[in-house]
């Protein structure tokens, strides 16, 4: 529902170029993971009710129930407890966004990336979908969990995501 007058443009320091705002108190979130992964062009970060009760609760979303999931995600794991709009925030991510598409951050909500906006957005909806699908499972008392073989051979589809901005200029530079 955003207008284009409603978006903030900065620069990869976080310097305002462009808006009528300023910029969002996460920024240095955002800043963070466009920095470590090459392949993150659009962030989303919201508050879906079910997946942040499971952050709000400490519990990750990494049981193999569905074999979608396993190869989206390989698993969504939760982030230590940082406040909101602190340079905490980054601290608490870094070690996890070079190898997780998504991740739950503890008592507060979920982050997601992707090439594009689309993608980003979707992937918060399929965050959202796991974590009523694991919500369910618990409430029902049991849990079906693929396999270490099954989840072995769901893992080798999965496309690993590409660490950081500086290494694929590394690797792009020796391809030359």
């Amino acid at each position: 529902m955003m207008a284009p007058d409603d978006l903030v443009i900065t620069d990869v320091e976080g310097r305002k170029l462009h808006g009528n705002h300023e910029p969002s108190s996460e920024l240095a979130m955002h800043l963070l993971i466009y920095k470590r992964r090459a392949d993150a062009n659009a962030i989303c970060h919201a508050h879906p009710p079910i997946a942040t009760g499971f952050a709000a609760a400490g519990i990750a979303l990494d049981k193999p129930l569905l074999a979608e999931m396993v190869v989206t995600f390989g698993r969504i794991p939760l982030a230590p407890f940082a406040l909101p709009g602190t340079s905490q925030v980054p601290w608490s991510l870094e070690p996890l966004v070079g190898e997780y598409d998504a991740i739950l951050m503890a008592n507060h909500g979920v982050v997601t990336f992707g090439v594009d906006l689309i993608s980003a957005f979707h992937r918060m909806d399929v965050v959202e979908h796991y974590a009523r699908v694991s919500l369910v499972t618990e409430l029902l008392g049991k849990q079906s969990l693929l396999s270490g073989y099954d989840v072995e051979k769901l893992l080798t589809t999965r496309q690993r995501p590409v660490k950081s901005k500086e290494s694929s200029a590394i690797v792009e530079q020796s391809a030359r």
